[in-house]
């Protein structure tokens, strides 16, 4: 599950709250201050997201949104080390066939433990012209 996906079944003020926090929005050019998220919101302070920043659900977001972002560090990492392989460096070429095989590993344990999510589907894709 992706960040967004998970988002969705939190309700708009935390979602906003979250996303605002993490800098989260897809199309937002200028950051928003907090007084501009407190208007957004219709609240007079964010004291209550400051309370349920305490709580599990937020943790478990936090956790999603830094497990994405530990997913683009690996492929950033991969690529300086694959980078520096193929030039030579022998600590280099040793790191790449170990995140490999650590890729491999995860990827054959992900299979195993997957559990079915049924890909969303529209009313219209079953209508047929």
């Amino acid at each position: 599950m992706d960040i967004y996906k998970a988002l969705e079944a939190v309700p708009y003020k935390k979602r906003e709250y979250f996303k605002w926090k993490f800098d989260l929005y897809v199309n937002r050019t200028e950051e928003l201050s907090e007084e501009a998220l407190c208007l957004k919101l219709d609240v007079k302070t964010l004291n209550h997201m400051k309370k349920w920043e305490k709580s599990s659900e937020y943790l478990m977001l936090t956790n999603l949104y830094l497990e994405s972002r530990m997913a683009n560090d690996l492929e950033q990492i991969y690529q300086v080390t694959a980078e520096r392989a193929i030039e030579g460096d022998e600590k280099a070429i040793k790191l790449l066939l170990d995140l490999q095989k650590q890729v491999r590993a995860f990827n054959k344990e992900f299979k195993l433990t997957r559990v079915y999510e049924p890909q969303e589907s529209n009313a219209y894709d079953e209508l047929v012209m």
